[in-house]
């Protein structure tokens, strides 16, 4: 099923299935669907400050990232791949589209915050040349846990 799969621009069509994922991936921050929609459909600006992405394979969605911009520095919000995508390259191809995204709406710098305990997502952003800046002492839950600050120059 994931030998051929391409990275698109999301949609509010796709809702239903980026919830699914979402919802499949414990580690990923759920929202809701009016979280959601504002995420997909951007701001109505001249310029969008958010951008969504889907993971897709013959019409079905099995990753997401999300991705928001002001002025120079950008943000991945986001971004998780179905345990039976994982280890295919799907979350780098994620994070390199986001990054390429917030390059080419002028940001300098791209930000995220992992949980302390996802070592395959602090190995995949290390190798995306994320760097740790810091931590947020007991900011998730369930379980709580420290969040991981890193950046990345673009």
């Amino acid at each position: 099923m994931f030998a051929d799969w391409l990275i698109r621009q999301a949609s509010p069509a796709d809702l239903e299935a980026i919830l699914a994922t979402e919802q499949a991936c414990a580690e990923a921050p759920h929202w809701s669907n009016a979280h959601w929609l504002a995420a997909l459909n951007g701001e109505q600006g001249s310029e969008p400050t958010r951008a969504s992405f889907v993971a897709e394979s013959n019409g079905s969605i099995f990753g997401f990232a999300v991705a928001s911009r002001a002025d120079q520095l950008a943000e991945l919000e986001s971004v998780a791949v179905s345990e039976a995508a994982r280890r295919k390259g799907i979350g780098k191809a994620l994070c390199q589209q986001v990054m390429e995204w917030s390059l080419s709406m002028g940001a300098s710098e791209l930000e995220l915050e992992v949980r302390a305990s996802s070592d395959g997502a602090l190995a995949l952003y290390r190798s995306l040349g994320f760097v740790e800046q810091g931590r947020r002492p007991d900011y998730y839950r369930n379980p709580t846990e420290d969040a991981v600050l890193m950046a990345a120059r673009l």
